[in-house]
């Protein structure tokens, strides 16, 4: 038997070599110890796994191994440790962006399927280990060479050009898992080409044979219907996702490899302002024999389309990162579980997904749920993925542990980007502003043309849609839909679509496109999914939240507005109305001369809170705003009284309430500043909250519908040229 003392002076020896928990070979170990003088002999055993079972707090064999690999664990019991305070920092805190760093096997964790991955990227023909030792290599060399670039906590390094011409980088992280090494590696494929001159991008020897072209028509349009117009991105996007791989035929880019493809019609155009490459999928004899097929795709179906039996562990490997992630969910949420039980558990859940029919196929994926919860009460789910190089067949790939029915209402804004991937806002957007009726979606004097007020508009309509719970999404999860509000040239609704996303990506849905009812292959779809079909954003219930009652009495917030929110007050107001105050002024000046770059975000808001500390402190200053306040409050209630339609309804996302808005002139009678925003009590009275910019004021009441009024119009209105301007909102500090 082991005393605690002598536990206590292995535990120092070990640890000095190997102080990262995870799985080290036996033989290393006992090589250690003898060379410390701890031979198995002098400590009274006969093999080390009669040792190792006689020291459980730091050593454990696991099922899934033999005795050539053993878990080296921290020593602990209960919550004291035995030892002594060990150091609660990550392992590689003292060393992690030295220049002097050694890379060794004892701290980094390389996967099998990384270095295998990058030698096939590389075609150097290398085997795993040649390509772990070339990494080091390549490591070394780049630190000697000032090419070592440590930011954002990660090293990153070039290793070599792959292929197609671009540079592959090394990355070094630290280890996110509490069971693996202290730094983990992975690798990026940049933009950088082994030359800059465009000969190099051109296809090499772009050939696709007639047998490929058959399976590529048939991959398309199973999921794109002939005849309709999508974007080239979208399409380049799925080939990919589905395995496609261009350069397998000798093309540098996607586009090159459509091109070829004599079913394919490929359109210039331009949407919202931006070039756009669209494509055409035309009709075509689909009745290619199956013959055509090569034969290795065949088989590569036929293994990964049947869900392999046996015990989880005898055919698929469970790396540590991955096993690592769903240990740590597990630890934060309280449940301490060794392990060892993990793994068992998850294999025992694999056997019993499998016989109940849950073990799911996503393309060459294989997804099953297990026993722990998520935070919205579902199952975590695990993926599987073929493995590409010898040893089991398939490998754990990805632990789903996101809340995809998490809400988000706090801030209201991200919950569309939450849902689902997009694509890039310019071609989603573009897309919408297409379809819809034709409509100002830009200020006046916006730099540049990018749709900002419909950006804006799309967001918080879906986060209203959210709250209304009028997003559908199909029993069977394999269709989701909105109505965005708007309407086509022959006023029928426009719905945006989505099909599920990948079940290793970010988000649960995946964008494919806008469509009115029954029109097209995804208004047929929609049709199909949905009776009713998916209703528009209501925001009113009462006349009050419509019309403003000029006989009630108003009062406001003079306070708020005019301390809390002086960047919203026009510059040349707030000049003028310092007119016998040089130091304010002179702040005015440096603001106006700061300009609207984020840059200078920082030193334009101490200018600001510099003013209202002088305006705060001097009550003629106060009181004399105040007065100009007042009198431009009374003008806006007089064109209301003149003309109902000045009181505008708006709504406020944040605070998910309904509003009325007062322009409010304060330089120029003829010409709105600003609006007053007004809410009716519960006492019958109104008050005045706060004020809006003109570009916040109107994408707050773009909401509601399209304006048709005399003061809030876009091409009327400066300003939004930065983006702050537009979805900058004050309601999170209205009371």
């Amino acid at each position: 038997m082991l005393t605690i003392e002598k536990k206590t002076m292995l535990y120092d020896c070990i640890m000095r070599q190997f102080p990262d928990p995870g799985l080290y070979r036996a033989s290393r170990i006992g090589e250690w110890l003898v060379t410390n003088g701890h031979s198995l002999d002098k400590l009274g055993y006969g093999t080390f796994r009669k040792f190792a079972e006689d020291f459980p707090e730091m050593f454990s064999f696991q099922d899934d191994n033999n005795d050539e690999f053993i878990e080296v664990k921290r020593w602990q019991t209960g919550e004291k440790n035995m030892i002594g305070n060990i150091d609660t920092r990550h392992p590689a805190d003292d060393f992690f962006g030295s220049a002097n760093i050694i890379l060794n096997d004892d701290i980094i964790e390389m996967t099998q399927q990384s270095l295998y991955a990058l030698t096939k990227i590389l075609g150097n023909g290398y085997t795993v280990q040649q390509m772990k030792q070339e990494i080091y290599h390549k490591f070394d060399e780049a630190k000697n060479s000032n090419k070592l670039v440590f930011f954002g906590e990660r090293y990153t390094f070039p290793i070599d050009y792959c292929q197609d011409g671009l540079l592959v980088n090394g990355i070094i992280t630290k280890n996110l898992s509490p069971r693996g090494k202290s730094l983990y590696f992975a690798f990026d494929k940049t933009q950088i080409y082994r030359t800059p001159t465009a000969e190099h991008r051109r296809p090499l020897s772009g050939f696709v044979p007639d047998a490929e072209k058959e399976s590529l028509y048939k991959l398309l349009t199973d999921y794109f219907p002939c005849g309709k117009q999508y974007h080239m991105a979208a399409v380049s996007k799925y080939l990919t996702d589905n395995g496609v791989d261009k350069t397998k035929f000798g093309f540098f880019k996607m586009k090159d490899l459509l091109a070829t493809l004599d079913y394919i019609k490929m359109e210039d155009t331009v949407l919202g302002g931006v070039p756009q490459v669209m494509i055409t999928i035309l009709r075509h004899d689909e009745s290619a024999p199956s013959e055509h097929i090569p034969e290795s795709t065949d088989r590569k179906h036929e293994d990964t389309e049947t869900i392999p039996a046996g015990r989880l562990t005898e055919f698929c490997n469970l790396p540590i990162k991955p096993m690592g992630i769903l240990e740590k969910y597990l630890h934060d949420r309280g449940m301490k579980i060794d392990f060892s039980i993990i793994v068992r558990n998850v294999s025992e859940d694999y056997d019993k997904a499998r016989s109940e029919g849950a073990v799911r196929l996503h393309d060459t994926k294989l997804i099953f749920p297990v026993r722990y919860l998520k935070d919205d009460g579902s199952r975590v789910e695990l993926t599987l993925k073929p493995s590409t190089y010898e040893g089991k067949k398939w490998f754990l790939y990805y632990v789903d542990i996101i809340s995809h029915e998490r809400s988000h209402y706090s801030d209201p804004g991200k919950q569309l980007e939450n849902f689902a991937f997009l694509g890039s806002w310019s071609n989603f957007l573009g897309e919408l502003a297409a379809k819809a009726v034709d409509e100002e979606w830009d200020f006046a004097n916006a730099p540049i043309k990018n749709h900002q007020i419909l950006m804006q508009y799309i967001k918080y309509t879906f986060s209203r849609l959210m709250r209304e719970k009028k997003v559908c999404i199909s029993q069977d999860r394999q269709f989701a839909a909105f109505n965005t509000g708007l309407a086509d040239n022959h006023f029928d609704d426009i719905y945006a679509c989505f099909l599920p996303n990948d079940p290793d990506s970010g988000t649960e849905w995946k964008f494919i496109g806008f469509c009115t009812a029954a029109s097209g292959g995804l208004g047929k779809q929609l049709v199909n999914f949905f009776n009713p079909l998916p209703l528009p954003p209501t925001y009113f219930k009462h006349n009050e939240d419509l019309f403003y009652d000029h006989t009630k009495q108003l009062h406001t917030d003079f306070e708020h507005i005019i301390i809390d929110n002086i960047k919203r007050l026009p510059l040349q107001f707030l000049y003028d109305q310092f007119f016998d105050n040089a130091q304010a002024r002179e702040l005015v000046r440096s603001i106006r001369a700061c300009g609207r770059d984020r840059d200078e975000h920082d030193k334009r808001d101490n200018l600001y809170a510099q003013l209202k500390s002088i305006v705060s402190e001097n009550s003629r200053l106060f009181m004399r705003i105040q007065n100009r306040l007042k009198d431009a409050i009374e003008l806006a209630r007089k064109r209301v009284r003149w003309n109902y339609k000045t009181a505008v309804p708006s709504y406020f996302p944040k605070r998910d309430s309904m509003s009325l808005m007062l322009p409010l002139a304060l330089q120029d009678e003829s010409r709105p500043d600003v609006a007053l925003v007004v809410e009716l009590t519960r006492s019958g009275s109104y008050q005045g909250q706060t004020i809006l910019t003109l570009p916040q004021a109107y994408i707050d009441a773009r909401l509601m519908c399209r304006i048709t009024g005399d003061w809030l119009t876009p091409s009327q209105i400066l300003g939004g040229s930065n983006e702050q301007d537009i979805a900058e909102d004050d309601t999170e500090d209205v009371e």
